[in-house]
């Protein structure tokens, strides 16, 4: 079984677990208009935050999270899944479907979608829990009169949002650089590419400048041994 890139990694995971996103930052997402008025139901929210991360729109779903973190914990989970989207596409370009799996960005996607349709709330007073089948997809409580999302514990402090924040622009940058070097054919298997992936991502969350590695100079005619 091939390990993720993102499997050991603390903050990466809990925002996969809280929502995949959508490839590119768009305009304001329909639904968080309709639901950001206090007469939206805890599964109208829930429905459209996700939408809004799904579609890009990290302005959007901070609007219906209840915290004073809510934008940089957002625009962080847009960052994390744009650098495992771009990780899956070069892993697939080169060394197929399969491989690309391991990553687990679509699959994502397709199954948060699944769960949202067939989703339902419950409701205790002023608290909220957004369920589909054991998975919890989020809790929510009233905030002056209105359901807004509750983000989980390790992002509730500034120490917390300032991690997912340092991972998710760590996760960017090393997807910038690996993904160009997946496709140059700088690595034999994905599990390569993978371990480099995470080395890039601590490395940077240490401050320092990872390195990748270089094809082979070409020989000139003379250099050739006869």
């Amino acid at each position: 079984m091939r390990r993720s890139p993102y499997e050991a990694s603390s903050f990466a995971a809990l925002a996969f677990a809280m929502a995949c996103v959508g490839p590119a930052v768009r305009g304001p997402t329909a639904g968080v208009a309709g639901a950001g008025d206090g007469s939206a139901k805890p599964l109208e929210v829930a429905r459209a935050f996700y939408e809004a991360l799904h579609g890009g729109d990290a302005e959007g779903a901070a609007r219906l999270v209840s915290s004073p973190f809510a934008r940089p914990a957002t625009e962080s989970f847009v960052k994390l899944a744009n650098a495992y989207r771009e990780l899956e596409l070069a892993v697939g370009e080169r060394f197929g479907a399969d491989a690309a799996r391991a990553v687990g960005y679509a699959e994502r996607i397709a199954a948060e979608d699944e769960a949202l349709g067939r989703a339902k709330a419950q409701v205790k007073g002023e608290e909220a829990t957004v369920t589909a089948g054991e998975q919890t997809l989020a809790t929510l409580h009233r905030v002056d009169g209105a359901w807004r999302i509750r983000l989980e514990e390790a992002l509730a402090t500034e120490r917390g949002v300032a991690g997912i924040v340092l991972e998710a622009e760590a996760s960017l940058q090393a997807a910038a650089r690996v993904a160009p070097a997946i496709r140059q054919g700088l690595f034999d298997v994905p599990e390569d590419a993978f371990e480099a992936f995470r080395s890039e991502v601590t490395v940077r969350m240490q401050g320092g400048e990872p390195d990748l590695p270089r094809e082979a100079p070409t020989p000139e005619p003379g250099d050739l041994a006869l």
